[in-house]
Parts: C-alpha cells; structure tokens; sequence
C-alpha cells in the first residue's frame, strides 16, 4: 500500500469516526431537548394544580381533599427536582459530544490537509520527473540533429 493510499484510508477512517462523532452530538441533542420538554410539562402541570391548591383553599374544600393536593404537589416537585437533574446530566453530556465531534472533526480536517500535502508533493514529482524526461528527450534530439549535421559537411 502506497503512503498516499495510507492516508485516504486514515483519513477515510477518521471521516467515519467524525460522523458518528457527529451522530452521537445529534443524539444528545434530542435527549437534552426531550429532558427540558420534559421538565417543562412538569413545571405547567405543578403550576395548574398549584392554582386547583389555592382555588381549594379559597373554597373551604375538606381537609382530605387539601392534604392530597398538597401531597401530590410535594411530589411533583420532586419530580421536577429529578427532572431538572436530567436535564443538567444530558447538557452535560450534550458538551462532552459536542467535543468529541469537534475533536474528530479536527483529526479528520488534519488529515485532509495532510493528504492535499502529500498530493501536491506527488504531483509536484510528477511535473519534476516530466520535465526531466522533456529535457533528456530535447537533449538527445540535439545531439542527433548536431551529428547528423555535421556528417553532411
């Protein structure tokens, strides 16, 4: 295998590797979006059965009636306190994809430059080994051309 052959496959390795990167990134996005939706629904519904709590109150609704609200608003709020737990873990995780794309982004960008060196090199061989040919050749010619103009004289 030739270096240049070398270093598409790395390169195409890396490719891979930034697009899964970028997948996983992707994916915690959704999660971190899903888990603020989440607590969000969470927070409205407190929020409407705070109001039923309060309209109770106001009414003078039995003592029963009262504590389970009260109740469940308790653990609704330990609800929204886990949930706002989830939400800071799938930030959390949502950075650390976000830098692992960025890094495997750069690998692979590393590597293309690296690649568009070596292939700039190769051609710039090519070009050298034509231009020797080129001149070999013109000079051959010349020597012929001098001797056969110098035999007819």
């Amino acid at each position: 295998m030739t270096q240049r052959q070398t270093l598409t496959t790395l390169r195409d390795l890396l490719a891979e590797a930034e697009t899964r990167a970028a997948q996983r990134f992707g994916a915690a996005n959704q999660a971190c979006a899903e888990a603020q939706r989440k607590l969000q629904t969470l927070e409205q519904f407190r929020d409407e059965y705070r109001d039923k709590y309060r309209a109770a109150l106001e009414r003078g609704d039995p003592f029963a009636l009262l504590e389970n609200l009260r109740q469940f608003l308790a653990r609704l709020d330990q609800a929204i306190n886990l949930q706002t737990d989830a939400v800071a873990h799938a930030a959390q995780e949502v950075e650390q994809a976000r830098a692992a794309w960025q890094a495997a982004m750069g690998k692979r960008k590393a590597f293309d430059l690296l690649l568009a060196r070596q292939t700039a090199a190769e051609k710039a061989q090519e070009e050298k080994s034509a231009q020797k040919l080129l001149d070999e050749w013109a000079s051959l010619r010349a020597i012929r051309t001098h001797d056969k103009g110098g035999t007819h004289r």
